[in-house]
């Protein structure tokens, strides 16, 4: 590797290390100041395949993306095309499969009050999450639960990312970093009568992967901050 190239691995590195290192309510607006802010909406890419003749495929693509939308509770009428109509493989007879992605953003319609923070993993990236699986990921397991909604004592948890390396944040702005999609609603103290367990932001040793934890010494890696209580 030559000078220049090791010259940007370092730099990156030490990039990710200062920020996951800053306390993630420091790096957040005061309450006052957020309460006072836009609440980022929730943001999902949502695909859809369909086969057939040309426009067969390309209808029957666009009405499995937006049954899927709908299924997560967005009205589709939020949701813009941004990838497609593309033929992914050639069937027999002339007909193809084609696929569409589009990104719907807003506020969807959440049958409870509550839903699963779920942490997941792969071996460049580790990401918590409350919408879906990602692909490619496996499932480390819960990290509690956040509201749906902004219940009282409560601020929005956000995912970000910064070059491929997901982390969440309490800063609506991600820190100056990539904005992914809001979560869900944790407390910002621990609440009165009310089942919680701490989240904390966390940094691997080997690699300086962004991670969140419920375990205070961050699981013997590096800690880098408290985000809030999520339910138990």
């Amino acid at each position: 590797m030559n000078l220049t190239c090791r010259l940007g691995v370092m730099t990156a590195a030490i990039a990710a290390l200062t920020l996951a290192l800053i306390p993630p309510s420091s790096a957040a607006p005061a309450p006052a100041e957020r309460a006072a802010a836009s609440v980022g909406p929730v943001q999902l890419y949502i695909g859809g395949l369909g086969s057939g003749p040309y426009n067969v495929a390309v209808q029957s693509a666009v009405g499995t993306a937006m049954d899927s939308a709908v299924s997560k509770g967005f009205d589709p009428a939020r949701c813009n095309l941004v990838k497609g109509p593309t033929v992914v493989n050639q069937l027999p007879n002339g007909y193809v499969q084609v696929a569409v992605e589009y990104l719907c953003a807003g506020d969807p319609y959440t049958p409870g009050p509550t839903f699963v923070l779920n942490r997941y993993h792969k071996s460049s990236d580790t990401q918590s999450n409350s919408w879906y699986h990602p692909s490619g990921y496996q499932l480390q397991g819960p990290l509690g639960s956040l509201y749906t909604y902004a219940a009282a004592g409560t601020t929005p948890l956000y995912l970000c990312q910064v070059r491929g390396d997901h982390f969440t944040s309490t800063d609506v702005a991600c820190e100056g970093q990539q904005y992914v999609t809001r979560l869900g609603w944790l407390h910002t103290t621990q609440p009165a009568g009310v089942a919680t367990v701490q989240l904390f932001r966390c940094l691997r040793n080997e690699n300086r992967q962004i991670f969140d934890s419920i375990q205070a010494n961050c699981e013997g890696q590096i800690h880098g901050g408290a985000l809030g209580y999520t339910l138990a």
